[in-house]
């Protein structure tokens, strides 16, 4: 069964059906938009219509990274037993359907090959407006995922639909105060900038946030400015900086877990899929998903 052999992970369908759902727990479920290859970006909203606070989560940009799909859907699952009763939820739980379903592939094929893009062989994590460049080494074989940041600047269909949709609530007056995108591995909490050395003017309050977070994880996570946890490196078009620059949220990047390497067992250092994503998925997924609950209530 593809669920043994994958330590307990969701093949792409049963992500779906799962997202899906999520409208029978009281969820309100839509399409933002589609894919490259077609597949539904969808958009999961719950707490009152009328509320103007809004906190925003997305998880799913990179291919490979199930974890922080899995840990959303808990957050979610937990929200969905006591709504907030004055702010709105809209989370977007897999923004790069056709990259997780070619990982599932891959895994089924057992081909330990690292495939982070979307269709286009576009990183969707360099596609945001905020401080978009075109990739310096462009679309190279093999190289697509860490250099493609595409031809424009959220001109790939995931990042457009989510920018349309938050740009719509924008412009209806909804106040974005809380942002959060679940990535994997590293246990680390970044703020932005991502794209720029420079912190925000608002760092002392990201930090804070940050700080509160991190009483309520797991052991062991960092929190450091995106730009500076590589030296040298700066992640241009992330949704970090464009979440915060854009709408004027407290933007937090979570790198959930410390993957699935382990001294124990040789192979999980040569697959990357195992790099990203840690043997025990409910035990990790519950717990971050449980951290997490109060910062998208608004409440720490």
């Amino acid at each position: 069964m593809w669920r043994s052999r994958h330590l307990g992970y969701r093949a792409y369908p049963e992500l779906v059906e799962a997202i899906r759902g999520l409208e029978g727990e009281g969820a309100r479920l839509s399409q933002a938009g589609t894919s490259v290859r077609g597949e539904p970006i969808w958009c999961v909203e719950l707490g009152p219509p009328e509320a103007e606070a809004l906190s925003v989560l997305l998880a799913g940009q990179h291919a490979m990274e199930w974890i922080g799909v899995e840990a959303l859907l808990v957050l979610l699952e937990r929200l969905l037993t006591d709504p907030p009763a004055d702010r709105r939820v809209l989370a977007f739980p897999l923004l790069n359907p056709d990259g997780y379903a070619r990982a599932a592939r891959l895994l089924r094929w057992r081909i330990p090959w690292l495939t982070r893009a979307n269709a286009n062989g576009v990183d969707l994590n360099r596609n945001w407006p905020t401080y978009w460049q075109r990739g310096l080494l462009g679309h190279l074989p093999g190289l697509e995922s860490w250099s493609g940041s595409g031809t424009r600047p959220a001109g790939e269909p995931e990042v457009r639909a989510v920018c349309d949709r938050l740009d719509a609530e924008h412009a209806a007056g909804q106040h974005i105060d809380r942002a959060l995108s679940l990535h994997s591995f590293g246990r680390m909490l970044l703020h932005p900038y991502s794209g720029s050395w420079r912190a925000p003017a608002d760092r002392a309050r990201h930090r804070e946030a940050a700080d509160r977070l991190r009483a309520r994880l797991p052991r062991g996570y960092r929190i450091l400015q995106a730009s500076r946890w590589f030296p040298w490196l700066l992640a241009y078009g992330a949704e970090l900086d464009h979440l915060h620059a854009a709408y004027g949220a407290t933007s937090l990047l979570v790198e959930c877990s410390a993957g699935g390497r382990s001294l124990l067992s040789p192979l999980s250092w040569l697959h990357p899929w195992r790099w990203y994503n840690p043997r025990n998925r409910e035990r990790e997924a519950r717990a971050i998903g449980t951290a997490l609950e109060p910062f998208v209530r608004g409440e720490g």
